[in-house]
């Protein structure tokens, strides 16, 4: 009866503060220079469209009002909080840091500038400003606070940080559920000697929260993860009795009936878990893993390639990063670092023929620039095989070969040179450092195939290897 009256009550206050808001926004429609001059009335009109979720009127009320008297801490907190809605950012951080300039005690400035960070993902930025609020009354732990704290970073995965955080909520507000399935998760992540302080604090929140199925999977999965796989299995039992026909809960249901020795009865649940995610490699492996235990060895077999297709990287991406990783180190000048990932990100993709040429554009392409006494035969061993390889490849897709004149002079310079010295094949060194040869045949095969040097460039290089000779 009492709770029937306080409803009444509570609905009698927002309808009538919803009649006067409109009234106040049917006001706006006609105001007067005088109305429009009045801080007090154009302030209850913003927060009557405030009231009705009609955010860019509110705002452009606030506005006015700060407009009115630009050092006013309830119009800048006003258009800060309407600027947080409409998602302008950078005013609303203005506003707040304005009011903290003249206060830098004030609760809600400080509170919402956090909150503020949060949201843009600055989250040191956040953890700062609510630890200004943490300080200015150590007396008391303000658990809101703290799990503010403690969500920042997580987001910025510093598990231990948000564990200690989480905890001082929590052991402010034990019968609060969500704290502790917060606290819990953290400790699990952490693993090792704090899942026993997982499963203890587990038992303190169902003592407060019985039957919570959070909680209840937390615990179970405390139990897997401590290789308790009987009692996991329980609680999963229990859980599925009561309707819990989540992923997870069928998955590590069926993990932990697997592993307690319960093969034939894990069948079921781990078959539902794989229907809801054929790509999830730890239901495939178990999934498998029990059918080969009992009826189903060919199954099991399919699942064990699929499993085994599963853990394998996805190319795509590890080719980027390889690539990027290369980039980010030919532009640092760590070259020989980079030739090597681009000949990685090379043999995993042979298109990608432009990462060859960009490995042996850094080798000159005029002989006697390897006879020097800077140039050891390690260069130009290298030199040689990211040039082979490029042309080999290259001259395989049968595309033109205009301007790649520009290698004749190497290639004939190599091949005179090992022929007067007798050699019948030359070496080679590949940017991962696996050594080769490659005959002076093969060498002179490439060399064939190449476009003549034009007369003027001949005449050029003669004259450079002139100089260079009479060096």
């Amino acid at each position: 009866m009492i709770m029937c009256r306080y409803t009444v009550l509570l609905l009698l206050c927002v309808l009538s503060f919803r009649g006067q808001a409109q009234d106040l926004i049917a006001r706006a429609d006609s105001l007067t220079a005088a109305d429009s001059a009045n801080y007090v009335t154009m302030s209850a009109i913003g927060q009557a469209y405030e009231g009705v979720l009609e955010y860019q009127k509110a705002y452009q009320c606030y506005q006015h009002c700060l407009q009115m008297d630009t050092t006013n801490f309830e119009a800048l907190s006003a258009l800060a909080r309407v600027a947080m809605n409409l998602g302008k950012a950078s005013v609303a951080k203005d506003c707040f840091l304005k009011v903290l300039a003249k206060d830098s005690t004030d609760f809600y400035a400080n509170y919402q500038l956090a909150r503020l960070y949060a949201q843009i993902g600055d989250y040191e930025n956040a953890v700062m400003q609510f630890n200004v609020l943490r300080d200015q009354d150590t007396t008391i732990v303000n658990p809101v606070i703290y799990r503010n704290i403690a969500e920042c970073y997580m987001k910025m995965n510093s598990i231990p940080a948000a564990t200690i955080c989480y905890y001082q909520a929590y052991n402010v507000n034990r019968e609060n559920a969500g704290l502790a399935s917060a606290l819990i998760n953290c400790l699990l992540r952490m693993g090792g000697t704090n899942i026993p302080d997982a499963l203890a604090i587990c038992d303190t929140a169902l003592y407060y929260n019985p039957g919570n199925h959070s909680l209840l999977r937390s615990k179970a999965m405390g139990y897997y993860m401590n290789k308790s796989y009987a009692s996991a299995d329980t609680l999963y039992g229990g859980l599925l009795a009561e309707g819990d026909s989540s992923f997870l809960t069928l998955k590590y249901g069926g993990a932990s009936r697997y592993l307690a020795g319960r093969a034939m009865d894990a069948i079921d649940l781990l078959e539902l878990a794989y229907q809801k995610d054929t790509t999830d490699v730890e239901t495939t492996l178990l999934l498998g893993a029990a059918l080969g235990k009992t009826y189903d060895r060919k199954r099991a077999f399919q699942l064990f390639d699929k499993a085994e297709q599963l853990m394998r990287p996805n190319e795509a991406l590890t080719n980027l990063l390889l690539v990027s990783r290369g980039e980010t180190l030919w532009k640092d000048g760590r070259f020989r670092e980079s030739e090597k990932l681009f000949y990685k990100a090379w043999l995993a993709d042979k298109d990608r023929l432009d990462l060859l040429f960009r490995i042996e554009q850094k080798f000159p392409n005029w002989g006697p620039t390897y006879d020097s006494a800077e140039t050891p035969d390690e260069e130009r061993a290298r030199a040689m095989f990211v040039k082979v390889t490029f042309l080999k490849e290259y001259l395989q897709t049968g595309k033109s070969l205009r301007g790649f004149h520009i290698y004749r002079p190497l290639f004939q310079y190599m091949y005179e040179d090992a022929f007067f010295r007798k050699k019948e094949e030359v070496d080679l060194i590949a940017p991962d450092g696996k050594k080769s040869k490659i005959s002076v045949e093969d060498l002179k095969s490439i060399l064939d195939q190449l476009p003549e040097v034009p007369e003027a460039e001949k005449k050029l290089n003669k004259q450079i290897e002139k100089s260079f000779k009479q060096r």
